[in-house]
């Protein structure tokens, strides 16, 4: 339930959690419904453990000024998941550690300014990426603005498949990482080289009303 923070200060003092409401930054995109339905059954509970919190969602390749081809991710995914073959040739070209890199060092070049700035208008106290796409330089911005404003804000990475997961969902810079199943486990170990001590198995988040629907069910297998 708390917000976990990283202890980076010299007098080796625990930060102090924060009680009150929260201004929670989710990152994310329509590509696919699931996204954004993660996104919002996260801040329903961050609401419900923290009244008061107030959140939003940025799409920082839609709500940018954002160069091509990052301005026409939304476009392609429907395009591309028209087609299978298509979807899947994507999917296996990009997933590769040589393209992500690429990928991230172009976007850098292109539109880390933006995001950054972005993301200092919304003065968030928690970054939350439920999308694949914006674990990387969106962390890099958060934590330039951190260095400069001196305020720590946590991110975190909430990966929302389940059976297997694209190679830019892993960051092991991320503060936390909240993960569905063993499979996605043993691939955010191997292809991100995250460490164990910031893997959280959590499963998937669905909307609070499932679990209150399953209390007033009692036995389940009925």
């Amino acid at each position: 339930g708390e917000i976990m923070t990283n202890n980076n200060s010299s007098n080796n003092e625990q930060a102090p959690h924060q009680k009150g409401p929260l201004r929670i930054l989710f990152l994310s995109s329509d590509t696919g419904g699931g996204h954004r339905a993660s996104a919002e059954a996260l801040a329903n509970q961050f609401q419900r453990l923290y009244p008061g919190t107030t959140y939003d969602l940025l799409d920082i390749w839609s709500d940018i000024d954002s160069s091509w081809p990052y301005n026409t991710i939304k476009e392609c995914y429907k395009s591309f998941s028209a087609s299978p073959w298509k979807w899947r040739t994507l999917y296996h070209v990009s997933n590769t550690a040589i393209y992500a890199k690429f990928a991230d060092l172009h976007s850098y070049y292109m539109n880390e300014e933006m995001i950054r700035e972005k993301i200092e208008e919304y003065n968030p106290d928690v970054v939350v990426s439920v999308h694949p796409t914006m674990n990387y330089i969106p962390l890099f911005s958060t934590r330039k603005i951190s260095d400069v404003t001196g305020k720590e804000i946590p991110f975190f990475t909430v990966v929302t498949d389940f059976g297997s997961g694209h190679c830019t969902w892993f960051n092991k810079d991320v503060d936390r990482m909240y993960l569905a199943s063993e499979p996605i486990k043993a691939i955010a170990q191997k292809r991100g080289g995250v460490p164990d001590e910031k893997i959280v198995m959590s499963g998937l988040p669905i909307r609070y009303d499932f679990a209150a629907q399953a209390d007033l069910m009692g036995d389940r297998t009925t």
